[in-house]
């Protein structure tokens, strides 16, 4: 008799061209809820989650129940941390001192940081193979867009007229 049921499923399936599957048990018949049925499901659940208070209390009582391992363990994560946030700040202030451009400071510091040995001599080394990082000391550039097409312009810390009085007296401006 099953070979029969069988074989008529198989039939259905052949006429209609779709597949047809039934559930094997109650699990897999697709429940509907009311909306008051959701009503009573989230607010049962509510009901298990805990105050702000308990929740502050709980909090307090595992800061207790760690170990004197773990509370070090925290504390040396901490002073890591803020022992590489130092070496950062001490490498960018080298940077810098070494008159690196602002903009080009974290590259700087990325790079150098990279190679193996002393920061310093690093960067000097870095800075002599690449001196494009360094900013002019006398002059600054300025990048002027006047009909769209950029134009360097080169402009001294000093006036033309101290230029010019500085070329004719040159014993008085030394």
């Amino acid at each position: 008799m099953e070979e029969n049921k069988e074989t008529v499923e198989d039939v259905k399936i052949e006429e209609t061209g779709k597949e047809v599957t039934q559930p094997k048990n109650e699990e897999e018949i697709e429940k509907t809820f009311t909306q008051e049925d959701v009503d009573k499901i989230v607010k049962e659940r509510l009901k298990k989650i805990p105050s702000k208070e308990e929740l502050k209390a709980f909090k307090e009582w595992q800061e207790t129940q760690k170990t004197v391992e773990q509370k070090q363990a925290e504390k040396e994560t901490e002073y890591q941390k803020a022992l590489s946030e130092k070496q950062n700040l001490v490498q960018e202030n080298q940077v810098l001192k070494a008159g690196v451009s602002i903009d080009d400071v974290d590259y700087v510091v990325f790079k150098v940081s990279k190679k193996e040995g002393d920061f310093e001599d690093n960067l000097q080394e870095f800075l002599k193979e690449n001196p494009k990082y360094l900013k002019n000391e006398g002059t600054e550039e300025k990048e002027l867009k006047a009909t769209g097409t950029a134009v360097k312009t080169i402009s001294s810390k000093e006036s033309g007229v101290m230029a010019i009085l500085k070329a004719k007296y040159p014993e008085i401006y030394k």
